[in-house]
């Protein structure tokens, strides 16, 4: 993969708006400035407005936390994005993510185990990233196991991941060098 068109800025070089960032960032639970936020600190106002939306779609809300790393993982292989697929490995593991599970998600093939929640959720998902909306069937099957604020939140949540990999694939950030890759879907 060719280098990030966004290479990470020097911190002695952040505006008074980056710098903030950088520190809200920090103090949060993402730690440091990674990820997308490599890319988004170019433009502080958006990157913050991402980060509120992020710290309520990704930390907060109804969603039970395993069920977003599936979700998670879902969106990463779909738009085949590397980075997110490495940085959640080992959260949707400790979650109760199974090895076998992450290596059926990663090679794009239906997951054996998951609860009839996730299941759903992993469908709706599915749905919304290959067609765009949720046919009357799959919205049944699982709105029978969230309401309609679970239900609101998971395609928010779909829609947030997507965002972050439309930015992550266009910056071209990279996995660490020894990072397990994406395989090919067939």
């Amino acid at each position: 993969m060719a280098d990030s068109r966004f290479p990470e800025l020097d911190p002695k070089s952040f505006s008074p708006e980056q710098a903030r960032l950088a520190a809200e960032l920090t103090r949060g639970p993402r730690g440091s400035v990674r990820g997308p936020y490599v890319p988004l600190i170019y433009s502080p106002e958006l990157a913050d407005r991402m980060r509120h939306l992020g710290d309520f779609i990704r930390f907060e809300g109804v969603l039970p936390p395993k069920l977003k790393e599936i979700v998670i993982f879902t969106v990463a292989r779909h738009w085949s994005v590397e980075f997110m697929f490495w940085i959640h490995r080992e959260s949707a593991a400790k979650l109760g993510v199974g090895e076998a599970q992450i290596d059926a998600l990663a090679h794009g093939r239906r997951p054996e185990g998951f609860s009839a929640q996730e299941q759903a959720a992993y469908e709706m998902a599915q749905e919304l990233l290959r067609n765009g909306r949720v046919g009357d069937a799959t919205y049944q099957a699982a709105g029978a196991y969230f309401d309609r604020r679970g239900l609101i939140e998971l395609v928010n949540f779909v829609g947030y991941y997507t965002t972050l990999a439309m930015i992550l694939n266009t910056a071209r950030i990279p996995v660490p060098d020894g990072a397990p890759t994406l395989p090919p879907v067939r």
